[in-house]
């Protein structure tokens, strides 16, 4: 009888395949003494295996999964990118259709290697197995409360199970917004990996100085790298839409979650004089959040219309976003706010609370940033916005642009990358 491959024989000649094919593909490809010396000089990339919940073709866990993307799509240039995530998306209960799960893909995405987990057939104790497999130099988890891509491997990590340079990204995990979901399970857990000195095992990976500062605030004395998040680095041309004074076209872009404050827009809405058409696009996650709004939108005067969208993919975002005026996202908090930072890249400016990494936005013509005890000043936003000429609008949508083109211009972000993994 045919014996079936255990998941470390499985693991172990796709390596071999690999190592194999890449011996093959090798440009100049000779088997004369010169052409093995020359291919021997060439330095060997470090492998970076990356654990996150939700990877592409998901969307609908918004930043996570851009930015697991856009880390693996700026870095498989130096290293080897490994990818271990599961095989729906966000919320969903149906795989990700013509996706195999349990077992490496390399052709989804060109220079980086993707393992779909099944839930259903996959057996957690081998996930060891499956990571040592690969032998990775580093091993970055992403977010902090994830059962299976965080706290599994971390638990792992802590027996000696699996080897590698771990590096940890919270991604906002730690904010005081964050926390107030699910605290009584949080808690705990953040205790106990403190009572057990598990920051002394493992690095941090702060995405701004306030992240640093609630990794200290939970974990003193621990190995804090500060890098900015790796935004999407493909940028539209400029465009324009119509702006007609006493109207505005503002869409929404975020989780359908009391954290992102979509009831406080809309309470807002009720009390502006010019005419707002809002689209609202993102998944509805809290249905008991999500009925109160439509009470809301109901209560609404008729200078204000509401149009939910839902979710929106990725490749279709920018145009969106481009067929309005300007993004409103007034959250309680955000490691970095990637449908934010989307706006800027297409063109178009926003008004966000002060609760993220995006400050000082009217100074450079790229929006407003406010505090949140002040709805006031949201009204005030949105009706300045709402009563601007053309040539008004095209000031703002020509700086927004320009600050996305210099912010990926800057060498800087993949370089502190390069020494987080090194």
């Amino acid at each position: 009888m045919r014996r079936c491959l255990t998941y470390k024989e499985h693991s172990d000649l796709y390596i071999l395949k690999n190592l194999f094919d890449r011996v093959r593909n090798y440009e100049g490809w000779s088997n004369s003494p010169a052409a093995l010396t020359e291919m021997a000089k060439k330095p060997v990339k470090k492998k970076l295996l990356i654990l996150v919940d939700w990877y592409s073709p998901g969307y609908k866990a918004g930043g996570p999964i851009q930015s697991c993307v856009n880390l693996a799509n700026a870095l498989k240039k130096y290293y080897e990118i490994y990818v271990l995530t599961s095989d729906t998306d966000h919320g969903d209960t149906t795989p990700y259709p013509g996706i195999v799960a349990n077992q490496w893909d390399g052709n989804l995405f060109p220079g980086i290697q993707v393992y779909y987990i099944h839930a259903g057939t996959f057996k957690k104790t081998t996930l060891s197995v499956l990571i040592n497999g690969i032998d990775p130099d580093y091993i970055y988890l992403n977010h902090l409360f994830s059962p299976f891509f965080v706290v599994y491997p971390l638990w792992l990590i802590w027996r000696n199970k699996i080897k590698g340079k771990v590096i940890l990204c919270p991604r906002g995990a730690l904010h005081k917004s964050a926390l107030s979901e699910k605290f009584y399970k949080k808690m705990p857990f953040l205790l106990l990996c403190r009572l057990v000195k598990m920051n002394k095992k493992i690095f941090f990976h702060a995405t701004n100085e306030k992240e640093k500062n609630e990794i200290e605030r939970f974990f003193p004395h621990s190995h804090i790298f500060i890098a900015d998040n790796l935004p999407d680095m493909n940028q539209p041309l400029l465009d324009f839409c119509e702006k007609k004074k006493g109207e505005i076209n503002c869409i929404f872009i975020a989780r359908i979650v009391p954290i992102k404050n979509l009831l406080y827009l809309l309470d807002i809405l009720g009390k502006v004089s010019v005419s707002v058409s809002l689209a609202i696009a993102g998944p509805i996650e809290d249905e008991n959040y999500w009925n109160s709004c439509i009470e809301k939108i109901k209560e609404l005067p008729e200078n204000i219309s509401v149009d939910y969208i839902g979710s929106v993919k990725k490749e279709a975002l920018q145009k969106i976003i481009q067929e309005h005026h300007i993004l409103i996202l007034p959250t309680t908090g955000e490691n970095f706010g990637h449908s934010i930072f989307e706006a800027f890249l297409a063109g178009r400016p926003v008004l966000i609370s002060d609760q993220t990494p995006w400050r000082q936005l009217l100074e450079k013509n790229t929006g407003w940033d406010l505090p949140l005890n002040h709805p006031e000043l949201f009204r005030d936003a949105i009706e300045t916005a709402g009563n601007w000429e053309q040539n008004d609008f095209e000031k703002f949508a020509t700086g927004s642009w320009n600050f996305a083109y210099e912010f990926i211009r800057n060498p800087q972000l993949i370089e502190k990358y390069k020494l987080l993994f090194s």
